[in-house]
């Protein structure tokens, strides 16, 4: 059973919290600076690069094929647009958000596959999954999924369309399609970190986002288990900044919504998966409430709102990992004993 009565009491902390954090003598302010700069000397090389050629190849090769594809679903929303804009947007989302939890589910619920256990977050929590929780979560998703956001899109679609966005033609090249996944997450950075740190603020907080914090160790579908007001500001609006702006193919805003249901599930999944995004920083930001409102990490270092998080034994662990042994095995948290050191203290007693 996961404890909700004190997350409002602490949420009113935050402002004051966040704020009164020390500085670390401006490096951070560098640290992000350099972040930034890296990523973009990175995509520079990358797209001049000899090797881009290659992706160009297999972006090419996917065009073609996806042109077909494209086609094909075109025609099966009757050439439609504002049908294929509205309804197979939703339906894209809804698919997608079933796949991506689909194993993380069964595992809450059933506790197996026992692998997958190892490669938790928080030890103990969830375990099973509080099933009462669980079925009331799974209403509101599907509120957010079904109502909420075909409801957005009818009405964003005029806008979109004015502004540009299309439905057919030709696919954006290789290039185009870097460029405007590059600016989709900048913006979606922006938008979400400072519409997430308005709604830790004492009233808004008790409003509209305490709902999402009665899960302090979350799961993969707590990502959208929050109310309409939350999930328009903090999650659609920041989200389709970026495809507003790109005057993007739908195709494109498909791929971008799919990366995004994708990201958010890991972040709250509970697990921390070899090879894929680390959910330490976003999991820390449920337990302790005061940091981590970002996604990539870039304003959090340079408001200091990742402080609290830093130096953690979870921050040593909010990487990528390429190994299947499990972070926790990697960096031991030095505060609980090892499993060494509780089998030895077995074989004495």
């Amino acid at each position: 059973m996961e404890e909700s009565d004190h997350n409002e009491s602490k949420a009113e902390q935050v402002t004051d919290r966040d704020l009164s954090s020390k500085p670390a003598d401006g490096l951070e302010r560098v640290r992000a600076l350099t972040v930034i700069l890296s990523a973009a000397a990175i995509i520079t090389i990358t797209v001049k690069s000899s090797g881009s050629l290659y992706l160009r190849a297999v972006w090419d090769a996917l065009i073609h094929v996806n042109g077909g594809v494209w086609s094909f679903v075109y025609n099966l929303f009757r050439r439609n647009d504002p049908l294929l804009h509205i309804l197979g947007t939703t339906a894209m989302g809804v698919a997608s958000f079933l796949i991506f939890n689909a194993l993380f589910m069964v595992c809450d619920i059933t506790g197996h596959p026992r692998w997958l256990l190892k490669y938790k977050v928080q030890d103990g929590k969830n375990q099973p999954v509080d099933l009462k929780m669980f079925w009331k979560c799974v209403q509101t998703c599907s509120f957010n999924l079904l109502v909420t956001t075909p409801m957005y899109l009818a009405f964003t679609y005029p806008a979109a369309n004015y502004l540009g966005a299309y439905h057919t033609g030709d696919l954006p090249t290789f290039e185009r399609f870097l460029l405007e996944f590059v600016v989709f997450s900048i913006l979606n950075e922006i938008g979400l970190y400072y519409s997430h740190r308005l709604l830790h603020t004492p009233y808004l907080y008790a409003k509209f986002h305490k709902k999402h914090h009665e899960w302090t160790a979350p799961i993969g579908i707590t990502s959208i288990n929050a109310g309409v007001v939350e999930i328009v500001i903090s999650n659609l609006i920041p989200m389709s900044l970026g495809p507003f702006i790109m005057r993007s193919h739908l195709m494109v805003v498909w791929i971008w919504a799919g990366y995004v249901l994708l990201y958010t599930t890991i972040d709250h999944g509970g697990y921390h998966l070899p090879f894929l995004f680390s959910p330490e920083a976003h999991d820390y930001h449920h337990k302790t409430f005061n940091c981590n409102y970002g996604t990539l990490g870039i304003l959090d270092m340079l408001h200091k709102t990742n402080h609290p998080f830093a130096g953690t034994i979870d921050a040593q662990r909010h990487y990528v990992s390429c190994s299947l042994k499990p972070i926790k095995e990697i960096h031991p948290d030095p505060r609980k004993p090892s499993n060494s050191a509780v089998k030895r203290k077995k074989d004495i007693i």
